[in-house]
């Protein structure tokens, strides 16, 4: 979508705000009572609406805000010319809107409940806000959503997935009264545009514990169709949903989604934040809300914690997959805008996890520094939901000293002795009856044990105890 630029500084476009405004007479009080009134009785009013100026075409799929109204209930509606009319039944979602102007610019999405429609023209109402009794109301709209259509959008690549889609809007109305009748202003306002975009997260283990824990780092990396040479603050709008899986025995698998919750983040370059997991090892990670994507990537390409204890080595790595890189080129900034928990736990054949599904995340806002300028604008951006794989890879690497090793090599040689020592003594003690029982036979291979007392006094008075053999034995001369 071709995006209208007022290219000057807020000083000049302040202005020209005056040189551009339109007067229009849309006082469109369309008042509740069995029913809203419809689109085109509402447009008519106005007698700056011509329906020639709106033709129908079959394939643009486009949303073209005309404008907006508040009515006598408070309520604010937005009408919109969708020139595909009713051929794809396609409906508007959500809008961006800020009720701030200037330094107080501040996006919200807002969803949008259909009313009714008429020859492509098309009746919301913005849920959630109630128009305020000021004498001068603002609404910044910034762009418009409806949801993505696979069989005519284009869907996003790299895991990523497209789930609204955004049209810009780029017009600032200010409600207000002249003469005792209500009166608007319609200006149109700068806005900057989303050209590139990835969603992801990364994951950080929280060392070792009685169950695998650790934090998800979710991030947005995108470019735009301006430079920006300094990013100093941004706006992010995303969905978070708790869910949780568990395979069991006899059961099988079951999986369980929380509720879809609206977050916003605001974020500041000076926003810094540190992650130290709870378990054994655990690492220290740290980064910036906002960075470039080169800083993004050496902050966990090739990091690594070494832990040296008295026994074993520790090594903590972390390195981007090759998915990651090749889905980071053509990004120049990345908004890490949200930390999340995810754990697995096991036992009894039970195994069960748990994380937060996070999505639908779009830039609202963008202040940024160009040629020593400061800007200030809404975001055109889709809605877009990343994988449910993280972009890095982490590795736990145990090594054990080599002084360790040897002291262990001698308590195990012990250990291996003591264990075999009762085997030991069975050997030696076989060895020994073996010779004592060679021992205990006399010449004529009778043995000794098995000779009565009389038989062998018989044998040593046979002795010759005078003989030279028991002299040389027993240094004497006998006896």
């Amino acid at each position: 979508m071709k995006i209208k630029v007022i290219r000057c500084t807020f000083a000049a476009l302040t202005l020209c705000l005056a040189a551009i405004i339109c007067l229009c007479s849309f006082s469109l009080t369309a008042v509740y009572a069995d029913g809203y009134s419809k689109v085109l009785s509402d447009l008519r009013k106005s007698e700056n609406f011509n329906m020639s100026d709106y033709p129908a075409r079959q394939d643009d799929y486009s949303l073209k805000v005309i404008t907006l109204a508040e009515s006598e209930d408070n309520e604010l509606f937005v009408y919109v010319y969708q020139p595909s009319g009713e051929s794809k039944a396609l409906r508007a979602s959500s809008v961006n809107i800020s009720l701030g102007v200037g330094d107080d610019l501040s996006y919200k999405n807002y969803k949008l409940r259909f009313i009714n429609c008429e020859d492509g023209f098309y009746k919301y109402v913005v849920e959630g806000l109630t128009v305020s009794f000021s004498p001068e109301r603002y609404y910044s709209v910034s762009s418009i959503f409806r949801p993505f259509d696979e069989s005519i959008d284009k869907q996003a690549e790299d895991g990523n997935r497209i789930t609204e889609v955004v049209y810009e809007v780029a017009k600032q109305y200010c409600f207000t009264t002249k003469g005792g009748q209500p009166y608007v202003e319609v200006v149109d306002i700068q806005t900057l545009e989303v050209t590139d975009k990835f969603v992801g997260f990364v994951r950080y283990l929280d060392g070792f514990n009685l169950y695998v824990g650790a934090c998800d780092s979710h991030f947005v990396a995108f470019d735009t169709d301006k430079p920006m040479d300094k990013l100093l603050e941004a706006d992010v709008y995303y969905t978070s949903q708790s869910y949780s899986y568990t395979v069991a025995p006899f059961v099988g698998e079951s999986e369980h989604f929380g509720e879809k919750q609206d977050n916003y983040a605001y974020l500041t370059y000076t926003d810094r934040v540190e992650h130290t997991g709870g378990g054994l090892f655990a690492g220290t990670y740290s980064w910036d809300r906002i960075e470039t994507v080169d800083e993004f990537i050496a902050e966990n390409e090739g990091w690594q914690n070494v832990y040296s204890g008295a026994i074993i080595d520790v090594n903590v790595a972390n390195q981007i997959t090759e998915e990651g890189k090749a889905a980071l080129i053509g990004k120049k900034w990345v908004l890490r805008f949200a930390e999340t928990k995810y754990s697995i736990t096991s036992g009894m054949g039970t195994t069960s996890s748990s994380s937060t599904l996070v999505g639908d995340v779009t830039i609202l806002r963008l202040k940024f520094e160009t040629d020593g300028k400061v800007y200030n604008l809404g975001v055109i951006d889709n809605k877009q939901t990343g994988s449910d794989k993280p972009v890095n890879e982490e590795t736990v690497t145990v090594t054990v000293k080599e002084d360790f090793k040897r002291i262990f090599s001698i308590i195990l040689l012990v250990l291996i002795i003591l264990l075999l020592l009762p085997v030991i003594r069975l050997i030696f003690k076989g060895i020994g009856k073996l010779f004592h029982k060679e021992d205990k036979q006399d010449y004529g291979g009778r043995n000794l044990d098995k000779m009565t007392r009389e038989e062998v006094e018989k044998e040593l008075d046979k002795i010759d105890w005078n003989s030279d053999f028991w002299k040389n034995i027993d240094g004497t001369d006998g006896g």
